[in-house]
């Protein structure tokens, strides 16, 4: 009867040293690598923590027995302890997971409403009037009566051609509403073409055809003929004097700007 006893006794007592002989929290450093005892896990002895000697973490890895860690490598036990299989297959479902995303769709742009073009800018009306008060061959001017609803302009910009050559031009002192021109410094007599300009505008057009009313008067001859004086009719007006000019020509010759 007692000799039943003793073999499951005995049994005990070995189960208790091996116990004894593996106490958890025991350290086994191998190679760069520090496992600690995490106690006795039945059918496979003994377990191992292994922390990763890279950033002091354990990883699954890293979770070995003690007859793993008998036989191991240290360079192979290193690679063991910082790997974690679980987090890599996690990581690998995920990436298999990953359903197609759809492209973005593009939101439609307005299109810029169409502008219209600018409209060009109404033309100037004329400056000149197209006729003339007074003009001498001789003194080589002429005085321009100017429009009505002429339009302002910068003298900078004002330019009078007598059939293409640029005359001196300014309005009369006296009387604002004359334009007086020097012909230009050329071989001229009326008729011409006038054209003037304010800026790249041509603004008049016309023709000058003052002809033999701006040749100089010939003064009258001082010998008399009594006889024809005698013959002439006592009721023939006597000869009138030319008119005299109201509008002094603007002559200057060191005045070369054109108005």
């Amino acid at each position: 009867m007692h000799r039943k006893h003793i073999r499951p006794l005995l049994a005990l007592l070995v189960l208790i040293l091996a116990s004894l002989a593996c106490i958890p929290g025991t350290k086994r450093v191998i190679g760069e690598v520090t496992c600690v005892d995490d106690g006795y896990l039945f059918g496979s002895g003994t377990q191992y923590i292994c922390y990763c000697p890279t950033d002091g973490l354990a990883y699954r890895g890293g979770e070995l027995s003690s007859s793993v860690l008998t036989d191991i490598d240290p360079a192979q036990l290193k690679v063991r302890a910082c790997t974690d299989p679980f987090a890599q297959t996690l990581n690998q479902n995920s990436a298999n997971d990953v359903s197609p995303t759809e492209p973005p769709t593009e939101e439609p742009t307005e299109e810029p409403a169409s502008t219209e073009p600018p409209t060009d800018p109404a033309p100037l009306n004329p400056y000149l009037a197209g006729t003339f008060t007074t003009c001498d061959n001789a003194a080589r001017y002429v005085n321009f009566t100017i429009a009505e609803n002429a339009p302002a302009y910068d003298p900078a910009t004002f330019k009078l051609l007598f059939n293409g050559y640029e005359a001196n031009c300014a309005p009369a002192p006296n009387n604002p509403k004359i334009l007086t021109c020097n012909y230009p410094p050329v071989s001229y007599n009326p008729p011409a073409g006038i054209q003037v300009y304010i800026g790249e505008e041509l603004v008049n057009e016309f023709d000058f055809n003052g002809g033999p009313i701006c040749d100089p008067i010939v003064p009258p001859s001082n010998d008399n003929d009594n006889n024809s004086n005698d013959n002439n009719n006592s009721n023939d007006p006597a000869p009138t004097e030319p008119p005299v000019p109201t509008e002094p020509p603007v002559i200057d010759g060191n005045d070369n700007t054109s108005g």
